[in-house]
């Protein structure tokens, strides 16, 4: 993975994050109900940079694999890969003393978004790089 592509992971993960934080902070005081047992700052910061750091290695992958048309067979496979996911938040489930678990998809599903967002979002700026 060439560095380029790694900061473009990175700086991705960053974005998504902060998106992330910023989501969960909306939707607690829109609802008022608390996720902080399954979704906090640490978790939101670390799966959006893991997700996006493999992101990173997937889109090398890919372009070595696919050459010229490895970025969009890459974009299309991770925003695919985003809409099976929200599959997760609907599955699981919460503890017993979680309150109002049905509105717990609300606030993760639209997060399980926020990594292609980014990545897509600031493509163009690594892409001249």
């Amino acid at each position: 993975m060439s560095r380029k592509i790694f900061f473009h992971g990175l700086w991705a993960g960053i974005l998504s994050a902060i998106a992330s934080i910023i989501y969960d902070r909306i939707y607690f005081f829109a609802t008022e109900i608390n996720y902080s047992k399954l979704v906090n700052i640490g978790s939101l910061a670390g799966i959006n940079l893991l997700a996006c750091l493999l992101a990173a290695f997937g889109f090398s992958l890919f372009q070595k694999w696919f050459g010229n048309k490895g970025e969009i067979i890459f974009n299309l496979s991770f925003v695919i890969l985003s809409f099976a996911s929200i599959v997760l938040p609907f599955s699981i489930s919460l503890p017993l003393d979680i309150q109002n678990p049905e509105l717990f998809p609300g606030l993760a599903v639209p997060m399980h978004f926020f990594p292609a967002l980014a990545w897509l979002t600031i493509r163009p700026v690594f892409r001249e790089m």
